[in-house]
């Protein structure tokens, strides 16, 4: 969506060293080649149409968002008009067209099995790609409680039908696509459950509609709809993994359940720990103070509840930890970070430190406590990324060593887990999640075996 930038290839960085350290148009975080730079080998790639809510709902005049975000016109006229599903098949085609790098030896490997991971890291040109999609509005089923803008010349594609054959439609063609995960929810009410405030709007954005207030349609109602429970079970039944990202609690607590059923392992891809139970929160509402009077953890519903961590780990999954610092930390530790007077990394390192804590006071074996965190870094997306860390390009030379660093003074905490620290940085960055992707594969491949029956799934996974 970058004006400058036309090839997933394209190392573009055009910035000064002090704009690095901020999300900025001038440069890409995580393009191919930016990876291929950084020893980066395996990967989750979501394709992700933006919410035509989202543009509709700040103006009638698509120049303003393209000048806000500075995005292509050409591409902000285009999503607002067509339906998300057919702005996702084109996503979808163009990452095709681009499986080689045009002026290089450089190939993505579309992950299905788990030999075409072992594929990627048998080269050193190669990246395996794990295909998935952010937010099911991307699948059609987006947000439809709202009038479309009266602009001249425009015409807009409908919605898709809300209904089950729709939802076992998309679910199949992304299934056939190789589609391993989907994020059911984004930034916006999709009629399949309810999202957690995402967005803080300050200066002169705060004229943009919060995307929350979409959620108004539905009064007080809170959690998966009969249609999001639909899609769960659906999704499961094609061994399409469910990420609780973007979800609110009630809905992340339903997908527990439902996932436990079908004995799935549940992802939060590019999440961060809130730092506290939910049965101590003293409420519900997100308020911009919580984060800004922060010492630690920004406690936002949009992060994991201890309760979430709890779930997750037990179910076999992965959270991916995020790289940006508004959702690692409250805007106190951020503020001591840019001083100087805390470790640039800290709020990183106390998410660690968090989550592994609570999974052990849980009963969770230590071993698996640490093998339940990756890196999920939201790069590329509209983060704003640690300082330490702005890019791929900073795992090796950043990342890597300054968790080694940590885990060496911390050990104590970590010892249980009989690793060194530079093992416990390596499964980190590393070995978490290509172990969790090849056993996920490989199970996957078993139960779609043409002997196993679909609707036995429940009763066998």
């Amino acid at each position: 969506m970058l004006s400058a930038v036309d090839s997933p290839w394209e190392d573009y960085d055009q910035t000064t060293p002090e704009e690095r350290v901020r999300r900025t148009p001038r440069l890409t975080q995580s393009d191919f080649t930016k990876l291929l730079r950084s020893g980066t080998r395996v990967i989750t790639l979501a394709l992700h149409p933006i919410e035509r809510y989202l543009i509709a709902a700040i103006t009638t005049r698509p120049v303003m968002y393209a000048l806000i975000f500075r995005m292509r016109l050409e591409r902000v006229r285009q999503v607002l008009q067509r339906n998300p599903f057919t702005i996702l098949q084109q996503e979808y085609n163009l990452l095709m067209a681009y499986a080689r790098q045009p002026d290089g030896p450089g190939e993505i490997v579309i992950v299905r099995r788990p030999e075409d991971i072992e594929e990627a890291l048998a080269s050193p040109h190669k990246i395996a790609v794990i295909l998935s999609i952010e937010g099911a509005h991307a699948l059609g089923f987006e947000y439809r409680s709202y009038k479309f803008p009266n602009i001249r010349g425009f015409s807009y594609e409908s919605f898709a039908p809300l209904t089950r054959e729709t939802i076992r439609q998309r679910l199949d063609w992304a299934a056939e696509k190789g589609i391993h995960m989907i994020t059911l929810l984004h930034m916006v009410y999709n009629h399949l459950g309810t999202p957690a405030k995402a967005v803080e709007l300050r200066g002169p954005l705060r004229i943009i509609p919060n995307p929350f207030r979409s959620l108004k349609s539905i009064g007080h109602y809170r959690g998966l709809t009969a249609f999001g429970v639909h899609f769960v079970e659906e999704a499961y039944r094609r061994h399409i993994l469910i990420d609780v990202k973007h979800c609110d609690h009630t809905t992340r607590q339903e997908i527990y359940e439902i996932a436990q059923d079908f004995k799935m392992p549940v992802i939060a891809s590019h999440a961060a720990a809130s730092g506290h139970s939910l049965r101590k929160r003293t409420s519900l509402i997100d308020r911009p103070k919580h984060r800004l009077r922060s010492n630690g953890f920004n406690p936002w519903d949009i992060n994991l509840h201890d309760e979430d961590l709890i779930s997750i780990a037990r179910s076999g999954g992965l959270i991916g930890l995020i790289m940006d610092e508004r959702v690692l930390a409250g805007e106190r530790l951020l503020e001591a970070t840019r001083a100087g007077e805390v470790h640039p990394m800290e709020p990183l390192f106390q998410q660690i430190r968090h989550i592994y804590t609570t999974l052990i006071e849980a009963g969770i074996p230590p071993e698996k406590a640490l093998s339940t965190l990756c890196i999920g870094s939201d790069y590329d997306g509209f983060i704003d990324p640690l300082d330490a860390v702005p890019t791929v390009l900073e795992y090796p030379s950043v990342l890597l060593p300054e968790l080694e660093r940590f885990f060496e003074r911390e050990y104590e905490t970590f010892a249980d887990t009989k690793l060194t620290p530079a093992q416990m940085a390596h499964s980190i960055c590393f070995s978490n999640g290509v172990r969790f992707w090849k056993e996920f594969l490989t199970r996957k491949s078993q139960l779609s075996s043409p002997e196993q029956k679909p609707e036995t799934l429940r009763q066998q996974a």
